[in-house]
């Protein structure tokens, strides 16, 4: 699709902003290996996916304040991390439960690309294996009972089969 919209731009023998379109195509190839999403982000410049993604990625004067102060006093860096992920919070249950905040508060990007995401595993989990390999069915297929899988040894475990060579 890429190719096809910058061979569109070329015949027109105008110039054009090549980083819009590659934008669109580095999202729509995140969104589509990473979690089998079909978009067309090419002809769609308003997919919601898109948008909350480029959103994301905008300079934020909350993040920009919180990383001053981090960067101030390093020693509280986990408060500020905290602060600044209980705003998101604070700010996606306003808009939830108070159906008027929705037009005062905007929606933060990072919520919603983790609520999409969440939502993605939880069907994925529902419905099972698909027919497309993505990195999320990679993940899921990996999954297993057990928190931690034992292979082999690790490199600082001592095992009766284990010998030194000696050094030439």
């Amino acid at each position: 699709m890429l190719m096809a919209k910058m061979a569109e731009q070329c015949s027109r023998d105008e110039p054009f902003d090549i980083y819009a379109y590659f934008k669109r195509f580095t999202m729509d190839t995140i969104w589509s290996c990473g979690f089998g999403l079909d978009t067309d982000m090419q002809n769609n410049v308003n997919d919601p996916y898109l948008l909350h993604s480029q959103r994301f990625f905008l300079p934020d004067k909350i993040r920009q304040s919180i990383l001053v102060l981090n960067r101030l006093i390093e020693e509280l860096s986990q408060v500020w991390v905290s602060i600044f992920l209980s705003l998101g919070i604070i700010r996606y249950w306003l808009r939830r439960y108070i159906p008027v905040t929705k037009w005062l508060i905007d929606e933060n990007p990072a919520t919603w690309v983790m609520k999409q995401a969440n939502e993605m595993i939880e069907k994925r989990k529902q419905i099972g294996h698909t027919r497309r390999t993505d990195l999320l069915q990679l993940m899921l297929d990996s999954i297993s009972d057990e928190d931690f899988i034992h292979d082999h040894a690790t490199s600082f475990e001592k095992t009766e089969d284990t010998e030194t060579e000696v050094p030439l």
